[in-house]
């Protein structure tokens, strides 16, 4: 008699519970429907030039991996970085971040560090 009690509501809160999550869920009234449709939505979203995507600038990353994402000011720093290497890796880099970089002030700075590893012959 004394384990009744724990089963009875046991089960009644399952019962309930199945009711609460499998029911099927009430289908909105056509009126309000119609009103849905009829109102203006809250916000507009339009297509804008100004915003574009940043384009992905992969070379700092094969660099450092923590520069995945750097200004150009870093890009700048990292350029005068590889012109002062005289590795053929350093190099290879600078070439294929030349090909990559959008960025006029930044190609600049990769362009007279290319001009230094000619200069060093590597």
């Amino acid at each position: 008699m004394t384990l009744g009690v724990p089963v009875v509501c046991f089960v009644l809160f399952l019962a309930l519970s199945s009711i609460a999550i499998f029911a099927p869920r009430r289908l909105p009234s056509t009126a309000a429907l119609a009103e849905l449709k009829t109102r203006a939505p809250l916000i507009t979203l339009e297509r804008s030039e100004a915003i574009r995507p940043k384009p992905l600038i992969a070379w700092p990353a094969e660099l450092d991996p923590r520069a995945g994402d750097a200004d150009p000011a870093v890009r700048i720093a990292l350029a005068g970085e590889l012109a002062a290497c005289r590795g053929g890796w350093a190099r290879e880099l600078v070439i294929a971040a030349l090909a990559q970089e959008p960025d006029p002030s930044v190609r600049a700075a990769l362009a007279a560090a290319r001009a230094a590893h000619e200069s060093y012959g590597a």
